[in-house]
């Protein structure tokens, strides 16, 4: 009898707990750590690991699938670590606050682990406009109108 190759997603998922919050899903890996990412994300990660076969190395495999994710937000000490641009994060923190994850716990930017998410744009340094100062006024003018 010959053995059924393992695609790599079931190769991956036993040894990992994958958990769908809200729009997201959290994957705790059996001695790797935790992950947040996307749940379209995940699911497309998911359908693409199943059409592929496992190389047998369970670290190998775990860091093929975890590198499909283009935003991900680890915890400290994880395999693998939080990916993202600025915008990318404050989206994924705001969704990850909606599933009630506490942020604290997360290896995010420190402003985003403030109790009140701060919008990246509002961050970086904006010039701000210098008031306008009034017109001078124009005595004739103000007869005219009269």
């Amino acid at each position: 009898m010959v053995a059924k190759q393992k695609t790599l997603f079931e190769a991956f998922s036993q040894r990992a707990r994958c958990a769908k919050q809200g729009n997201v899903v959290m994957i705790v890996v059996d001695g790797g750590g935790a992950t947040v990412v996307y749940t379209d994300e995940f699911l497309g990660a998911q359908k693409w690991a199943n059409s592929k076969l496992s190389s047998g190395n369970v670290v190998t495999d775990r860091g093929r699938f975890l590198e499909q994710f283009q935003v991900m937000v680890a915890r400290p000490g994880s395999f693998c670590s939080t990916k993202g641009n600025d915008r990318q994060l404050f989206k994924m923190a705001k969704a990850m606050r909606a599933a009630g994850h506490d942020l604290g716990e997360w290896a995010l930017p420190p402003e985003l682990k403030v109790n009140k998410l701060v919008d990246p744009d509002d961050i970086q340094a904006k010039p701000k406009a210098a008031p306008a100062e009034p017109a001078p006024a124009d005595a004739e003018g103000q007869e005219q109108k009269e």
